[in-house]
This record gives structure tokens, sequence and C-alpha cells, in this order.
């Protein structure tokens, strides 16, 4: 008799300890407060060559070109944010700031989209990235929370034009692969070859290159050193008349060495689309000695129309700019 009450005591207690857990609902334990990151969503972009498209210092960089991104019917240019970062914290939400400019911790540039409430649910929202050359790519996205017990479980998923990238992160980095726009900006423009344009006489502005000039040096004795090569004078070569790069290294062109006239020898041509930072270009005059030529040129694409920086010095001084056709005017302390 004693043993059949024990048993219905514990019956008892079993049931009414499962009917407990069973009217348990999922959710935060009264009283607490959870609070959950917002979302980010970061951009990368990589050339075919695996180069930073996003850094303003790689040649074909998408930096600068009038890049938006378009969410729930608003969009938002890049980096029109206004405001400033706001810390998390209780009661603090989080803040759409748009699309911005930032850096990983890699060092690489990326773009940021958010910030987007991270407790909210989201199901195949649409976030379309305009790159300005044309092209877009479309991220689609799903977050939902749930709880299991007293514990948030949230499933997110983040899709590149359909492909899944990305899940359950806040902070989802998506690489996207891109062609440079180096060689497609550079040929929509036509840009000009460099070409220099070289001068010398004595300080009586007399033309030492004319050979029917007392005093005139010798030609065929000047060499142009560059980029650790020494180039002669190369005599009437076929002029280009396109912008076609033709580099036929120092050059002069036919002309009536009668006429009073200035006559100029040149040297390249050389690459308008290439990058050039400082580099020199000897002249060796033989017995009137050496002249350095310094220059830079490079282009810098603002959405997408190039931009020019082209610098031209003589001895450490600086003698023309802004050309693709420098003229350098050089005068020997001689009679």
């Amino acid at each position: 008799m004693k043993t059949l009450k024990q048993f219905f005591g514990l019956l008892a207690s079993c049931m009414l300890a499962f009917g407990f857990t069973a009217c348990e609902k999922d959710g935060p334990t009264e009283g607490s407060i959870w609070e959950f990151y917002p979302m980010s969503l970061y951009f990368t972009l990589t050339g075919e060559n695996g180069e930073d498209l996003l850094n303003p210092a790689t040649p074909g960089s998408y930096a600068g070109l009038n890049i938006t991104a378009t969410y729930e019917d608003n969009t938002y240019e890049i980096d029109a944010f206004e405001g400033k970062k706001v810390p998390y914290g209780r009661a603090i939400l989080a803040h759409l700031f748009g699309i911005y400019t930032t850096q990983l911790e890699d060092g690489r540039y990326a773009l940021c989209f958010g910030e987007l409430d991270g407790a909210d649910t989201y199901k195949d929202a649409t976030l379309t990235l305009q790159w300005g050359d044309g092209t877009t790519d479309v991220i689609t996205f799903s977050s939902k929370l749930k709880w299991k017990g007293h514990d948030p479980v949230i499933n997110r998923s983040f899709k590149l034009n359909g492909t899944e990238v990305a899940k359950d992160t806040p902070r989802p980095i998506i690489d996207i692969k891109k062609s440079s726009l180096h060689g497609e900006l550079e040929n929509k423009w036509n840009i000009s070859p460099l070409k220099f344009y070289i001068f010398l006489s004595n300080k009586k502005n007399r033309d030492l290159l004319n050979t029917m000039v007392d005093g005139h040096i010798g030609l065929y004795d000047i060499k142009a050193i560059f980029q650790g090569k020494e180039y002669s004078l190369n005599n009437y070569p076929e002029e280009d008349k396109t912008n076609q790069t033709v580099f036929n290294g120092l050059t002069r062109y036919w002309h009536d060495q009668n006429n009073p006239t200035p006559h100029p020898i040149y040297f390249g041509e050389l690459d308008g689309t290439e990058t050039f930072e400082n580099e020199m270009l000897i002249m060796d005059w033989d017995t009137l000695g050496r002249d350095t030529i310094t220059f830079t040129s490079k282009i810098e694409w603002i959405n997408g129309k190039p931009t020019f920086i082209r610098r031209f010095s003589l001895n450490g001084e600086e003698v023309d700019k802004d050309t693709a056709r420098p003229i350098i005017r050089i005068v020997k302390d001689i009679e």
C-alpha cells in the first residue's frame, strides 16, 4: 500500500512538472532586455588580377564614379550620409547612413551599406548597387529572429546575383569581381600619347640644332637616356597622325635648314594612359654636358571622366604642365 501511494505521488509530481514545462513559452525571460547588433553589409571590389578596385590609387579604380545603392525604393549616393556614426547601446536604434566608403582591417577599401535593425525580419529584401559604369549587382538578403527557449537564434542569408555568399552574420563582407576600368575608359576617351619637344640654343638664342647655324652641335653625338636605355638620334621616322602610341625614341623630322624657326628634336611617344611618377629623361649633349627632364604624368578618373596631372621640370625647375606635348627649351651658356 505504501508503495502504491509513493507511485501515485511520484506520477503526480511528474505530471505537475510536465504541465509547467509544457506551458512555458519561448522568448526572453521576464524583465530581461536583449540588444541585437544592427546589420551592415560590406562590399569589396576585386579585379581580375586581385587588385583593389575601390582603392583610388589603383589604375582603373571605380573610386570616384557615381556609385549608388537602391533599397526600398530609395536611392543613396555614395558618401552622402548626414550626421555621424553613433555608438550602440540600450534604446539606441540602428541608423541608416546609406552607402559610404570605409577600409577593412586588412587595408582593403570597401563600401558599407547600413545600418539595418538587427531584430527586424527581412524576407528576400533587395539592395541594388549601381557602379557608375552602367553595370549593376543585386544583393538579396533574409533575416529572421527566433527564440529557442530563452535564447535568441537569428537565421540570415545573403545572396549576390542569386548565389549565396554569406550567412548568419550581421556584418557580411561580400566580394564582387569586376573588370578594371583601365582600358575601357581610356579607349573611350582616346587619350593622346606623350611626346617631348626639345629645343637647344645658346644665350644669344641661336638654334644649336640647326646644322646651318655656326656652332651647332653634332646631331649624331646627342643621346637620350630613359629607364636605363640609351637612344641615339633617329632621322625622319614616319610621323603617326593618330592617337596610337608609336615609340620612336629620339627623333627629328625633315625641315628646311634655311628656315630660321627653331628646330626641335623629339622624344617619344610614351603611353598617355601610363602612370609616370618623377620619371627622368636625361639629354646627353656630348661636349655641352647633360640636362635632366623630370616628369610626372597620371590620370585620375572622376565620374568616368579623366583628370590629367602632368608636370615637367628641367634641372629641377618646372617648365611646362598639363599637356601631352611638353615644350622643353634648353639654353646653354655659350656664345
